[in-house]
């Protein structure tokens, strides 16, 4: 049996987090979820998920590590390399969204401002990275 892809959102906004969790299970439930409140927590998890996600979402800006801090050390590993990551944020600077992409994004977009625009955001983005855009290596069909 193929297990549901794994999708890894790592926001520091419970509100938000409890949206997203509630837009999964009801517009998106073939795939499984886990939630972080912290790149740490996701950085101290990461290796122990099987399988390992398929995509991971990235809030820019949180305490401690942020999303570019946590992006850079998912880059820089090369069991994770390979994991597409979409780094959100409701503002960002163009400087910001540039050194995103020299790390290694995939692609940086803005938080929508309300639901339908959140949902059709998440939706795109689940489509595009784990059903459309198939990464060699990173592959569990």
């Amino acid at each position: 049996m193929v297990a549901n892809p794994l999708v890894c959102v790592v926001d520091d906004q419970h509100d938000y987090c409890l949206l997203l969790q509630r837009l999964f299970s009801r517009f998106l439930p073939a795939y499984s979820t886990r939630f972080f409140s912290s790149g740490i927590d996701l950085l101290a998890t990461l290796a122990e998920l099987e399988p390992p996600p398929r995509l991971i979402i990235l809030d820019r800006h949180m305490p401690r590590v942020d999303g570019y801090q946590t992006l850079v050390h998912l880059k820089e590993n090369s069991t994770f390399k390979k994991i597409p990551v979409v780094m959100m944020s409701h503002d960002a600077s163009s400087h910001e969204m540039e050194s995103c992409y020299e790390a290694g994004v995939n692609s940086f977009l803005l938080k929508g401002m309300d639901f339908n625009s959140i949902r059709k955001t998440i939706i795109d983005v689940c489509t595009y990275w784990v059903d459309i855009n198939k990464i060699p290596g990173n592959v569990q069909d």
